[in-house]
């Protein structure tokens, strides 16, 4: 739970050079990007003898597409049982006077023989497995994973899986197939302290008298509880900022709570814009740097920009 709201209020309102300085955060707004078509059908999987077979596709950026199946090398309108062995399917999308296309393998088979698993550290605080067959990445259909004695947890279709975040220790894992243990093994997680500066969630323009609710998202990426962290902030009106100082003002927050790995921490921001100060509109374009501290050192520094019109 958040102890006390990050809430900026205007404090000098008193001064003339109080309409030179109002904080609010915003990410830069991503420009709108031109179009680019794209298809896909996935990840090469393996599947058991008898599984049923799914024609998949994902498209973006097309209009009206027209779509022809070819499984080993035969026009088809839905995909049937196959046989044992490999099979390799292509996906022809048709849209104006444009073609894409995609493709990948899919193998069938009845033993567990040449189905494997590679685990390696995905992050300081968690694992991923990738399953294999004949030592290459296949996504391998109900391949189940456990970690620590969990519930069996289901790879994705590209045949990953990452844990959810972990603290630092011995961990101990297995992996089954078809009602098989194919795999088993252990990993240890160092102990590290990291926060991040995941988001900062905010419009990118306001007017004179709108008010600001949003949030500054931070994420416990360590193996270990974070407990207590700063956050120093400085906003700078670059419409004034030939006059310095004035055009300049930092802020400096403390919070203790407790951050588990993986966990989430939000930092409301709500004010409202004044319409005039001293008679003067609080307008131009801000740069707002945050820097994260923990333990009296600068770990994250995240730049803002918005404006007030």
């Amino acid at each position: 739970m958040v102890k006390r709201a990050y809430i900026i209020i205007i404090l000098l309102m008193a001064s003339s050079s109080a309409v030179l300085i109002y904080p609010h955060f915003s990410p830069i707004q991503d420009q709108p990007q031109p179009l680019n078509p794209y298809v896909s059908i996935g990840c090469d999987r393996v599947l058991w003898n008898d599984d049923e077979i799914e024609l998949l596709a994902t498209t973006r950026d097309i209009d009206k597409p027209e779509f022809e199946w070819i499984i080993d090398g035969m026009v088809v309108e839905n995909a049937d049982n196959l046989a044992l062995g490999e099979h390799q399917v292509i996906l022809n999308v048709n849209f104006g006077d444009q073609t894409l296309q995609a493709q990948k393998t899919i193998i069938v088979i009845d033993s567990t023989d040449s189905v494997f698993l590679n685990d390696f550290q995905y992050s300081k605080n968690q694992w991923r497995f990738q399953t294999l067959y004949q030592e290459k990445q296949f996504g391998v259909k109900d391949f189940f994973i456990s970690v620590d004695s969990s519930t069996l947890i289901e790879v994705n279709s590209c045949g990953y899986l990452i844990t959810k975040p972990l603290f630092a220790g011995e961990h101990t894992w297995q992996a089954e197939y078809q009602g098989n243990v194919i795999a088993s093994g252990s990993f240890d997680l160092k102990e590290t302290s990291d926060i991040k500066i995941s988001n900062i969630e905010i419009a990118p323009q306001y007017k004179a008298g709108d008010t600001v609710n949003g949030n500054i998202v931070l994420t416990n990426m360590g193996s270990t509880t974070i407990t207590g962290f700063e956050i120093e902030t400085l906003v700078i009106n670059h419409k004034y900022e030939w006059m310095g100082d004035q055009a300049k003002k930092e802020y400096h927050d403390k919070y203790t709570s407790q951050l588990k790995p993986g966990v989430k921490y939000n930092i409301p921001i709500k004010v409202t814009i004044p319409e005039k100060v001293s008679g003067i509109r609080p307008t131009g374009s801000y740069s707002i740097t945050i820097k994260l501290i923990l333990n009296n050192q600068i770990i994250d520094t995240k730049v803002a920009n918005t404006e007030v019109i």
